[in-house]
């Protein structure tokens, strides 16, 4: 989605027109899930928290500064989001589910080789390479929303996508 129809589906929600969701959601929810999914490693919350953002996101979309960065934007959000719901159950969460590569939108997408690769990467590797790959993040947006240096962002992304690599490598010759 570029900026200028992102402007638009904002410009719809504004005006009461639900279609501006849509083509939002259509356009980012994948994107926005790994992002919260990286965060809190837990599939049913990152659910939970991924519906909230999309109702969140129509009630902050005059919000939205017309001509910035509309990913780094909705990256953030979700970010932020993903972050407030761990605080708040830090204290009644004592233990999450094991990490795995993704949900059910993430499977619909990745092939076996490649959520088998998936699963060689960091947890910061994967949250880099999914906003990457995934949201077409520059680098220093990338920095901006995870407050690294811009060269560990770059060096985790080049990390995670060499394990990628090996994996698939790896994982071919298995099935051979």
């Amino acid at each position: 989605m570029t900026d200028m129809e992102f402007t638009s589906a904002i410009n719809l929600l504004l005006n009461g027109d639900k279609n501006g969701l849509r083509l939002i959601y259509e356009a980012y929810m994948k994107l926005i899930y790994a992002v919260i999914y990286n965060t809190v490693q837990n599939k049913e919350e990152a659910e939970d928290i991924t519906s909230e953002f999309f109702i969140k996101l129509v009630r902050i979309a005059g919000s939205f500064k017309k001509g910035s960065p509309h990913k780094t934007w909705l990256v953030t959000i979700a970010k932020n989001m993903a972050i407030d719901s761990i605080r708040k159950n830090k204290n009644t969460v004592s233990e999450y589910d094991e990490p795995h590569t993704g949900g059910i939108e993430d499977e619909a997408v990745l092939s076996q080789d490649m959520k088998q690769a998936m699963k060689t990467l960091k947890p910061e590797e994967k949250e880099i390479v999914d906003m990457k790959l995934l949201g077409q993040l520059k680098f220093k947006d990338i920095a901006k929303i995870t407050g690294k240096p811009i060269g560990t962002v770059t060096w985790l992304y080049n990390e995670g996508i060499k394990k990628l690599r090996r994996g698939l490598s790896n994982y071919e010759q298995e099935d051979s």
